[in-house]
């Protein structure tokens, strides 16, 4: 299963990128063999083919790179005009909240950043969490969080991308984090083992999903995160009122998923890789530095929102006590049952690296 998914990773990625002119060469110092990997692998083909198909790949890194580090440069929030009464501009920066990916830690920190600034920056918030204010929002125009959404200056969107679009934020800076899909199914199954899962084992819930056997389960979004869920998330082609009707096939849904992952974000983050992350949030928004010259209040990253320690599942309502990590067999039902969104990480992974060389090519451009 795993091999399959790698073959479908680089189909993918081959699908999405495409052929792109070429410009002017960073050096290989810098670039590395992102996209060519190991010469090796190409026994089989003579030495132009050889050429020629390196020269096409460092045509592609080379743009989007170049492209990335443009889209990455570093900006401000935009504090409007001086006069007293008037606000800062509306949908300008949105964080697309994956559960259990390090997202409440990403707007907790983004927070921090914002409340350092001189100017007050109207904030709201659309989750899944709250499944009926939710739907009442997407469903009622008249809804007060609609009022709210508009006049933001900063989200936080914890639902699909297409929500956004939805919205009218399409033109906004936004940030995600993401975390390996095994990692984040677990980890909710622990923040949630009683109130979303009865204090079933996971490979049993797993077998009642396949079986439709949910009605004793809790309702809303529980279920829905265990199975290709930020696939979904990172979705813009789905219906905003029926987040649960699939209509594209499973290679249309991963290709949009990585398009958005590609062409949507400022930054993309991955949680295995923090630090880099955090650097890499830095850079493009200043404001979310830790420190900043001048002034007094510092924000660090934090570490919000652990699973309890006392889930009720145990025996006599006592703890449950779970392992930070699943067993193999429990990993792999995982992985069955997540492979759409395995192979979103991992272009997400090689986009990371992307990203990493773009802060590189846009600081060598500012030397020069």
């Amino acid at each position: 299963m795993i091999s399959s998914t790698l073959s479908m990773i680089t189909f993918f990625l081959t699908l999405i990128l495409g052929t792109i002119g070429p410009i002017e060469c960073i050096s290989e110092s810098i670039e590395g063999n992102f996209l060519r990997g190991n010469d090796n692998d190409n026994h089989n083909h003579n030495d132009k083919d050889n050429d020629n198909d390196n020269h096409k790949v460092e045509q592609v890194e080379h743009e989007m790179i170049a492209s990335l580090a443009e889209r990455m440069r570093p900006r401000d929030i935009d504090k409007g005009t001086l006069i007293r009464e008037a606000s800062p501009p509306a949908h300008q920066f949105f964080h697309l909240h994956h559960m259990k990916s390090g997202g409440t830690s990403l707007s907790s920190w983004i927070s921090c950043g914002k409340s350092r600034m001189d100017v007050h920056l109207a904030t709201a918030g659309l989750s899944e969490c709250g499944w009926g204010s939710y739907h009442r929002c997407v469903e009622n125009e008249s809804d007060g969080c609609r009022k709210r959404i508009d006049n933001a200056v900063v989200m936080n969107y914890c639902s699909p991308l297409a929500v956004t679009n939805y919205f009218n934020w399409t033109d906004a800076d936004a940030v995600t984090m993401m975390r390996h899909p095994v990692d984040r199914v677990w980890s909710m199954f622990r923040f949630q083992t009683k109130s979303c899962f009865k204090c079933k084992d996971l490979k049993q819930i797993y077998q009642d999903m396949d079986a439709s056997n949910t009605t004793q389960y809790g309702s809303g979004i529980c279920l829905p995160q265990l199975s290709n869920h930020i696939t979904r998330n990172l979705q813009k082609n789905i219906d905003v009122r029926n987040l649960d009707t699939i209509e594209l096939s499973d290679s249309e849904r991963v290709a949009d998923a990585i398009d958005s992952i590609q062409n949507r974000f400022t930054v993309v983050g991955v949680i295995e890789r923090l630090q880099e992350s955090i650097e890499l949030f830095s850079h493009s928004f200043p404001w979310l530095s830790e420190e900043i010259e001048g002034v007094e209040k510092k924000c660090p990253f934090p570490h919000s929102n652990a699973s309890p320690s006392h889930n009720r599942c145990g025996e006599n309502g006592g703890n449950w006590d779970l392992p930070d990590h699943p067993d193999e067999e429990t990993r792999k039902v995982i992985e069955d049952h997540n492979q759409l969104d395995i192979m979103v990480y991992e272009a997400a992974l090689q986009h990371f690296q992307l990203q990493k060389l773009a802060v590189v090519f846009s600081s060598d451009e500012d030397v020069e």
